[in-house]
């Protein structure tokens, strides 16, 4: 008989300025409310607030555990733990649910979506002895250890039928917890497309009764601590948003909160009294990008006018802003990094979160960056916005992941804290401490990850090539020649290589008018063609390069490597010559100046000739 159910939420990989208070997701609290009012034991453990008894989860008669992407790895390692104990573990969140085949390697069950429903029929139905089958949302392994994926369960269509969450049931809540988290939507109808929220919760907004979160809040409000709206959206309906506050005030609820809102706030000067009155202390704005292109690619729905406009109109309120940017699409290079820590200083943002791409599971840009192989790895432990985990197209993974963690650093600098300081803005000042030390503690061990992200990006080029290993260590010691062949090139394209070539290393010889082989040389001769057709002209014109140069070529190795933009070409051959990302950068940037600073589109052919 299963009676005790034990939940635990899995550890955060690493600290960062969003860390500064830890904020439990609310799911485990909710469905352990939901499991005690149907009779069963249940506790909650939260790793990122206090280290759980792990002696008494020996005691559980099953083990629930929620998991992100970037805790996933964490919540493996527990499910291992306790399935070797022999107690039954139940994998749920948003990670499990898009990837539940990898989840069942490690659990015996997999919650898929809003869980309320399903974890209380499976416990139903494993103490009555009855068969799974008929429980949506639910993944498992019958008895043949074949993986069964029950059909989805239907989004829950009142909210308020979930109790009040009791946070009581949380491992030292009171002891430990400086800030609650309250729910009073679930949904959004915007569609950013590195956002889960729509994936897992659909794109309609589901609300919560006014007279029911009065009641919720009024509970909140007795923590004395923070109180956090977790909704993607806390202003999505406006007119709804000013009914909620006004009641705050009406109910004379005293608290102090902060919330997730969009940039279409500022446009609403009602709401922003409103909020202001009924105790808000902070929003946080996903601006998410300064560069138009990039807002656009986001599927955003907003303009960098909205942005500016928006911090300006938060700040006339005295509302606090922590601004998030996502950094790394495909329209963003290094000088959007560094445009937007200048941008956020400039219009005196109280906090930033400076966040890289991530492809998270289930979201549009995971199965694009996963199906063009541009997904670095799987370590979902660096899946936490502040890694660089696939190849950007205007930039290195490395430039990416070094460039926004020094535009971190340059927010959060020493002026700024003792601007805080000198203004008496003690909290702030210590926000501004605790940012500059996860990244100075982040920049140190970057070092250890820029290996990693070395070996995974050489690893693939190797499956690739299959020669460069080979290729750099037979270049070790040889005197170099790199000779570009003219023929298929247009002029620009010609000028930008042979500078590129040039300025990536001194020593390197540029010959364009003949093909020239020496004793002890090795060249390498990039042909470029226009993408519209570049594997079958790049082939042409390598077939005809080879006839040319039959007697020259016997012991000719030919790559072909199709690369997703002019940079990326570069970063290829910096590869091959051994070159460090800073040097390849340099070299790429002062060819892009010869030829006006007009990238193009290409796809590379190279031939390696060895003598």
């Amino acid at each position: 008989m299963i009676k005790n159910i034990y939940f635990i939420e899995a550890k955060s990989p690493g600290s960062h300025i969003f860390s500064f208070t830890a904020l439990p997701r609310l799911g485990s609290i909710l469905l352990a409310t939901i499991l005690k009012n149907h009779g069963y034991h249940t506790k909650v453990f939260i790793e990122d607030l206090v280290v759980p008894d792990w002696k008494q989860l020996e005691d559980a008669d099953m083990i629930c555990i929620s998991a992100i992407s970037a805790t996933a790895t964490r919540a493996f390692h527990i499910a291992e733990k306790y399935t070797r104990l022999g107690i039954p573990v139940v994998l749920g969140g948003v990670h499990s649910t898009f990837l539940a085949d990898e989840s069942l390697l490690y659990a015996d069950y997999v919650v898929r979506g809003e869980g309320e429903e399903t974890l209380v029929e499976l416990l139903a139905h494993l103490n009555a002895g009855k068969p799974l089958d008929s429980i949506n949302g639910l993944s498992f392994k019958n008895s043949a250890h074949e993986i069964v994926h029950n059909p989805p369960r239907a989004l829950l269509k009142d909210l308020n039928d979930a109790p009040i969450p009791d946070f009581s049931l949380v491992y030292k809540w009171a002891e430990k917890a400086k800030a609650l988290p309250v729910a009073t939507s679930r949904g959004c109808p915007f569609a950013c497309k590195f956002c889960s929220v729509i994936p897992m919760f659909g794109r309609e907004y589901r609300f919560k009764s006014i007279e029911r979160m009065i009641e919720e809040l009024k509970a909140a409000s007795s923590h004395k601590g923070h109180v956090f709206f977790i909704d993607d959206n806390f202003a999505a309906n406006k007119k709804r948003t000013k009914t909620l506050l006004q009641a705050i005030i009406d109910n004379n609820i005293k608290m102090e909160w902060s919330a997730q809102v969009r940039t279409d706030v500022a446009k609403d000067t009602e709401l922003l009294l409103l909020m202001k009155k009924a105790g808000c202390f902070a929003v946080y704005i996903g601006f998410e990008s300064i560069n138009p292109a990039t807002l656009s690619l986001y599927n955003k729905g907003q303009r960098l006018e909205d942005i500016e406009n928006s911090i300006k109109a938060v700040k006339r309120h005295s509302i606090r802003i922590h601004g998030m940017f996502v950094l790394g699409s495909d329209t963003d290079d290094i000088s959007t990094i560094r445009n937007t820590a200048i941008f956020a200083k400039k219009l005196d943002i109280d906090s930033i979160q400076f966040m890289m791409l991530t492809p998270l599971p289930g979201t549009p840009v995971f199965e694009e960056l996963k199906s063009s192989g541009r997904l670095i790895h799987t370590d979902w432990s660096k899946y936490d916005a502040h890694h660089a985990v696939f190849e950007p197209k205007l930039m290195s993974a490395f430039e990416l992941q070094v460039e926004t963690l020094k535009a971190m650093a340059k927010f959060y600098s020493w002026p700024a804290i003792f601007r805080n300081l000198w203004q008496f803005d003690f909290f702030y000042a210590v926000v501004g401490l605790y940012g500059k030390r996860s990244i100075r503690k982040a920049l140190a061990e970057t070092k250890s990850y820029m290996e990693q992200l070395k070996d995974s990006i050489t690893a693939e080029f190797d499956r690739k090539t299959d020669k460069l290993r080979q290729f750099v260590q037979q270049r070790q010691g040889k005197s170099k020649n790199i000779i570009l062949n003219t023929a298929s090139l247009e002029k620009n394209e010609s000028t930008f290589f042979s500078t590129f070539l040039t300025k990536l290393d001194n020593e390197l010889i540029v010959n364009k008018e003949e093909f020239r082989v020496n004793k002890n040389t090795l060249s390498i001769t990039p042909l470029v063609e226009r993408i519209k057709s570049q594997q079958q002209q790049g082939m042409q014109i390598l077939s005809e390069f080879y006839e040319a140069h039959r007697d020259k070529l016997a012991s000719t190795k030919v790559i072909n490597i199709e690369s997703i933009s002019l940079f990326k070409t570069c970063e290829n051959i910096g590869l091959l010559l051994n070159a460090n990302a800073k040097k390849i950068r340099k070299a790429y940037e002062q060819a892009l100046k010869s030829i006006g600073g007009n990238a193009f589109e290409c796809n590379l052919v190279l031939v390696m000739v060895e003598k």
